[in-house]
């Protein structure tokens, strides 16, 4: 028998390769479909949007509901179970691929469920202690914080695992059940820790609003004026007109208000061009970098609806201060912000130094290049590179004397 020698890696390997040469570049389109139903009583037996949202779900799925919002409606974790029940095509022959409720767990509201890790690793945990996969499914019931937190922790379970969120604020509704972020606040910074997952499905019903605090209520249209001065003034003239009706919970008023803030949020993240955030423009974030920055100053005892009401003042008065912005604008939105009882001020923004760093916070946030939107009229803004201390100090004085 005669001995071979084995072949060395470079032998096995043609000496000219063209294709591995210079640089690799190949764009790669994600193919995502973004579904949000409005609907009433959307968790009773039988709701078309509760079925069609769940139609390509398979195998166990878990729910998380908001601590506030177990507690203003104490059957819902029973409602839940007989909503996947009247998935199966009958109790006699039960379909295995369908959708099956493993799990329902309650976490606590608000920012407390953002804090860290805790509740974020607790949904992960849940998912492999039940066998939820990639096709199954967590559904998050609550508010905005809520919806971060479980979203945070299915985005993380097997890299990915689907979410259907049921937004139960004006906030969450009108707003943040829209995008395609989640995240924890850690470091004190408000959602410093976070991911990008396309919601699986987003199932709206104006039931749950009936039941919030009036602060919680009130809170979620300060983002209905932030869309409106942004991009449409017509919406801007209809809270005008509106507040009265919307203050005393007017659904039939309100409710058409908050689904076209809904859609015009939606529309912008889905067709802006920039869903991920890779650029350095955050349309969405007016008023916003001086809200999470009096969030996290004030332990979180501020609101995000509330905060964000104070950011849209500042901002409006940071134009004027720019001469980007008439200063009558300003006074109008000023008083459409109290006519919807909203805050227009806060001792915090005389913390000066403090305050004003989270301006840095938000440049490092963004992507390290700063740029946020300021008005130059009722729907029309321009982006804004710098903002001097002495600008930020005029507008505090500014706005405080609009707010006495």
């Amino acid at each position: 028998m005669t001995a071979t020698t084995p072949m060395h890696d470079a032998q096995k390997i043609p000496t000219a390769h063209p294709q591995l040469d210079g640089v690799w570049s190949t764009r790669c389109a994600v193919d995502l479909n973004h579904r949000v139903w409005w609907s009433d009583d959307v968790l009773a037996p039988g709701n078309a949007a509760f079925a069609a949202a769940l139609a390509q779900v398979h195998g166990n799925c878990v729910a998380f509901i908001d601590s506030e919002v177990a507690q203003s409606w104490p059957v819902l974790a029973r409602q839940l179970m007989g909503a996947f029940a009247a998935l199966q095509p009958s109790a006699s022959s039960p379909n295995p691929s369908a959708p099956c409720l493993a799990h329902v767990e309650i976490i606590p509201g608000g920012e407390k469920c953002k804090e860290g890790f805790t509740w974020a690793q607790r949904v992960a945990k849940i998912c492999f202690d039940h066998g939820v996969s990639r096709h199954g499914a967590v559904i998050a019931i609550g508010g905005g914080a809520a919806l971060d937190a479980v979203g945070f922790g299915a985005a993380i379970a097997h890299r990915g695992v689907r979410i259907i969120r049921v937004p139960t604020t004006t906030l969450a509704q009108d707003d943040s059940a829209m995008g395609v972020k989640c995240g924890v606040n850690m470091f004190e910074q408000k959602n410093a820790l976070g991911c990008f997952a396309a919601p699986w499905a987003v199932l709206c019903d104006g039931k749950f609003l009936t039941t919030l605090p009036i602060q919680h209520w009130l809170g979620g249209f300060s983002e209905v004026v932030k869309i409106a001065l942004l991009k449409d003034a017509p919406l801007f003239e209809q809270l005008e007109n509106c507040a009265t009706s919307i203050v005393s919970r007017d659904m039939k008023i309100a409710a058409p208000i908050l689904r076209r803030s809904a859609w015009l949020h939606r529309e912008h993240i889905l067709r802006g061009g920039d869903p991920f955030e890779i650029g350095d423009a955050r349309p969405l974030d007016h008023g916003h970098w001086s809200a999470h920055r009096l969030e996290t100053l004030s332990h979180f005892a501020v609101p995000h609806g509330q905060a964000v009401s104070i950011g849209i003042a500042l901002d409006a008065f940071l134009a004027v201060e720019m001469s980007l912005l008439k200063a009558e604008v300003a006074t109008r939105i000023i008083q459409l912000l109290r006519s919807l009882q909203l805050p227009v001020w806060h001792e915090l923004l005389e913390s000066g130094q403090e305050l004003f760093a989270g301006l840095e916070q938000f440049r490092q946030h963004i992507g390290g290049h700063f740029a946020i939107s300021l008005l130059t009229d009722i729907g029309a803004s321009q982006e804004v590179t710098r903002i001097s201390a002495e600008d930020f100090r005029n507008a505090v004085t500014t706005l405080r004397a609009n707010a006495s």
